[in-house]
């Protein structure tokens, strides 16, 4: 008889505690749950860049060829007025992360400055300054920039219908302003060309 009531009493001791228990559970996982998201969310605000609003690329977006509006002459006056007291020594429109950008180069006697500047608007996208070296020489004029478009036209013809305006550059080097300029093809075929920008004479053919 006494073992019988120590199993109903066991029983009932079992019966009670086991609700409790299981009641208890939920709670502990919605606080691990709760834990977590809140170190996800201090992960996240951890890894937030203050300056992730700053803008540092230098090109505009997707600046075609045919979407230039500024003039390679437009552009060196932006250069100058920038930097009255230097010596321009290069202009060049490139294509550069998907876009084309003017890109003007030129020096004083301790440093180089090099702008590059958006072909739709005429915006300095990146300005940057070093050191001079000593491949800083000779100075390239409004008068030599303003024979690019004959000298693109010339290539073109040259080259034939199917080719169109990869990138060029003018650039003061051994003594005299050298014009290069590289056409392509939809079969991604280049034909590079050379001119003296003074003369307009071709200098070298590569294809």
């Amino acid at each position: 008889m006494i073992k019988k009531r120590w199993i109903i009493f066991i029983v009932l001791v079992i019966a009670i505690t086991l609700p409790a228990c299981t009641g208890n559970s939920p709670n502990s996982n919605s606080k691990d749950q709760i834990s977590k998201g809140d170190s996800t969310n201090t992960d996240t605000n951890q890894g937030i860049n203050p300056d992730s609003n700053i803008n540092n690329t230098d090109t505009t977006t997707n600046v075609a060829y045919e979407d230039i509006k500024l003039t390679p002459g437009e552009a060196l006056n932006i250069y100058v007025k920038k930097y009255p007291n230097v010596k321009a020594n290069k202009l060049a429109l490139d294509f550069d992360r998907g876009s084309y950008v003017y890109e003007v180069e030129g020096y004083d006697d301790s440093n180089k400055y090099e702008l590059k500047i958006d072909p739709l608007d005429g915006k300095v996208l990146k300005e940057e300054q070093k050191q001079r070296d000593d491949n800083d020489t000779g100075e390239i004029t409004i008068e030599n920039v303003d024979k690019i478009p004959q000298l693109i036209d010339k290539a073109l013809k040259d080259a034939g219908n199917s080719y169109k305006v990869d990138e060029w550059e003018l650039k003061f080097e051994n003594g005299q302003s050298i014009f290069k300029i590289e056409v392509y093809d939809v079969n991604d075929r280049d034909i590079e060309y050379k001119y003296n920008i003074n003369t307009m004479e071709l200098i070298e053919k590569d294809q």
